[in-house]
């Protein structure tokens, strides 16, 4: 597949949306905070863009379905520390209620299209081996 046919799915773009408003609000925590927790927040979110693109090559060649079915499920986990990081900052007030909420939205919506997506190759690799 060449680049000009490549493109990144939803999840990708949902990501990087996530990470653009979590890096917004990333300079004004103060230093202990930011240093300890929420750059290991943004560092999760960067982690789960990469993975996206692995699987999304990796959902092209029925031989390395499996490698993106494990990447997808590593996407999920990371999802659910990236809700609990976010649940932290809220708790300890770096968080408004109202953003907490946009994030926490964003971040559900992530996790089913992970899910979704997790589901579609295992039921196209079952396909296959019948």
């Amino acid at each position: 597949m060449s680049m000009k046919e490549y493109k990144n799915p939803k999840i990708f773009s949902d990501l990087l949306a996530l990470y653009k408003m979590c890096s917004k609000v990333h300079e004004g925590i103060p230093k202990v905070f930011r240093i300890t927790v929420s750059e290991k927040l943004l560092s999760e979110i960067i982690d789960c863009m990469r993975l996206t693109v692995l699987a999304n090559f990796k959902r092209i060649s029925k031989d390395e379905q499996d490698s993106g079915i494990r990447d997808l499920k590593e996407i999920r986990g990371r999802v659910e520390v990236i809700k609990a990081l976010m649940l932290v900052a809220w708790d300890f007030k770096h968080y408004s209620h109202g953003f907490y909420a946009e994030v926490s939205k964003k971040t559900e919506e992530i996790s089913k299209q992970a899910a979704s997506w997790e589901k579609w190759l295992v039921s196209n690799l079952r396909g296959e081996l019948t």
